[in-house]
């Protein structure tokens, strides 16, 4: 018995000490900034600067690295047309409805924060890839500090990999398992380690926000979907374009389907009794357009039965899927996020009466 007190007393303290530093916030700001966890965590800060001091009524933007407009440039054009509201951006490089759902758990906690919240698609059809968003492993990297105890067992399940699985039970049960990368790599020169998240965490609120895109473009790229002849412009990578515009068919199961539903069903759940609208926007699909396939379903038209769901308007942006508007085969240059943010500031105006 006094050895099993002991054991016991040994795990109450690993724990404890686990939380003190990872669950209290302790560690947030010495995280590697240009790691996931890192950039989450800089981005739920800006937001929260913006909830803090924009008296207006907001709405907040989510997305991967494709939602590039300029919240700067597009905040200045909202204010010319005289609109009432402001945008703030919580969208991170890499995420996906899943962590967007803790995302949001974090920023708008009574589900009432934010006068819309706006998720771009590049469809609305679950056109099925080669991913598994399921067991999409860098979820848990994102997630690492805001997993929380009561996410046990359902965030773990979610996944069908016992690989990832177990990297998920590991985040919400120990924060210090999951950041080990990290925290090994703070410990090897933790003066530099300070310094560097001190420089980005002072230049994030306001560096981010005036951030302008590129100014290259992809002009010249074109594909002959009947010869396969493609022409790709100097200094443009092949093979991202192979990956994202010239990638073959994946079989259509169902499965993207299944994975919208779960976790922007999520969302709506939390939303169900708010005043919060809820959109859904199209972003442009690319520089060179993929020939179209047959999908198996459309959640996102599904969602559209939901009283505070409002569907964008899926040819809006369809002037702007020009090699012209991209700096890759996937992201908007500095001329088309302008004029993304224009056409996107409109719309949005329109869906909340502004116009």
């Amino acid at each position: 018995m006094h050895s099993l007190a002991k054991v016991t007393l040994g795990f109450a303290l690993f724990f404890a000490a686990d939380a003190a530093l990872f669950r209290s916030g302790l560690y947030n700001p010495w995280l590697e900034p240009n790691s996931s966890a890192g950039m989450l965590q800089l981005t739920l800060a800006r937001a929260l600067k913006h909830q803090a001091e924009w008296p207006e009524p907001l709405v907040l933007t989510l997305g991967d690295s494709r939602m590039n407009y300029s919240a700067k440039l597009t905040n200045a054009y909202a204010a010319s047309r005289g609109y009432p509201f402001r945008f703030s951006h919580g969208g991170v490089a890499g995420t996906n409805p899943r962590v967007w759902h803790y995302i949001l758990r974090e920023l708008d906690p009574s589900a009432r924060r934010y006068k819309a919240i706006v998720f771009p698609l590049d469809s609305f059809d679950d056109e099925d890839t080669f991913i598994d968003y399921s067991d999409y492993p860098l979820d848990v990297n994102y997630l690492a500090l805001l997993l929380r105890w009561s996410d046990l067992p359902s965030y773990p399940l979610t996944y069908t990999t016992p690989k990832y699985a177990r990297e998920a039970w590991k985040a919400c049960l120990l924060k210090g398992a999951s950041l080990q990368q990290d925290i090994l790599a703070f410990l090897t020169n933790p003066a530099l380690r300070i310094e560097q998240a001190r420089v980005t965490r002072d230049w994030w609120p306001s560096g981010s926000y005036d951030y302008l895109e590129e100014e290259k473009s992809v002009a010249g790229l074109s594909v002959d979907w009947n010869t396969g002849q493609v022409t790709v412009p100097p200094g443009m990578d092949r093979q991202v374009l192979e990956t994202v515009i010239l990638r073959p068919n994946a079989p259509q199961t169902g499965r993207y389907g299944q994975y919208r539903r779960r976790w922007f069903g999520e969302i709506l759940a939390r939303y169900k009794n708010s005043p919060t609208r809820i959109v859904f926007v199209m972003l442009p699909r690319g520089p060179i357009l993929r020939p179209p396939i047959t999908t198996l379903s459309s959640s996102i038209r599904e969602f559209a039965r939901h009283p505070n769901v409002t569907l964008g308007d899926e040819r809006r942006y369809q002037s702007l899927e020009k090699p012209e508007f991209f700096r890759d085969a996937l992201h908007m240059n500095r001329a088309g996020s302008t004029r993304y943010g224009h056409l996107f500031t409109d719309e949005i105006a329109q869906v909340l009466g502004a116009l």
